[in-house]
């Protein structure tokens, strides 16, 4: 009879911990690689042959993912994601926003790991409009940013 009731109390327990499993963190700084399938989710399209120093946080594990991805690209790769992705300028919707990121307003890291720039004053930035919390993309000095939070 005993073993009946734990094993019944076990089962929620088992069935709740694999649901609120959302999914995989990564981190270029600890190590973690991810599957480039995973990279290239989150930028919308597969990374060309010459993409390199792919720099990556990924935090996912959580109904608010957040993630932050920096990777130098020909400049044909990014061109490409706004005209497939329909991405639109920043800079025309940023008042409808709402919870908007105001990236030209980050405060600037003096942390070398910090891999993330904050964009300059003369680059374009780029939204996903299809999505609740969009995507900020910006290309500057040959790398592409990207930078999605959930809140």
């Amino acid at each position: 009879m005993w073993k009946n009731q734990k094993l019944i109390l076990l089962i929620p327990l088992f069935l709740v911990s694999g649901c609120l499993k959302f999914g995989n963190n990564y981190s270029s700084k600890n190590g973690q690689e991810p599957p480039l399938e995973v990279i290239e989710k989150w930028l919308g399209a597969p990374l060309p042959s010459n993409y390199s120093d792919l720099k990556y946080e990924i935090i996912s594990d959580t109904p608010d993912p957040q993630v932050r991805i920096a990777v130098n690209v020909p400049k044909e790769y990014f061109q490409t994601l706004i005209n497939e992705k329909n991405l639109v300028k920043y800079d025309d919707l940023k008042n409808k926003l709402p919870d908007d990121l105001k990236p030209r307003e980050w405060q600037e890291s003096n942390q070398t790991k910090d891999f993330i720039k904050k964009p300059m004053p003369s680059t374009t930035i780029w939204i996903t409009k299809n999505e609740f919390y969009p995507k900020y993309l910006w290309y500057q000095q040959q790398r592409l940013y990207l930078v999605y939070v959930s809140r």
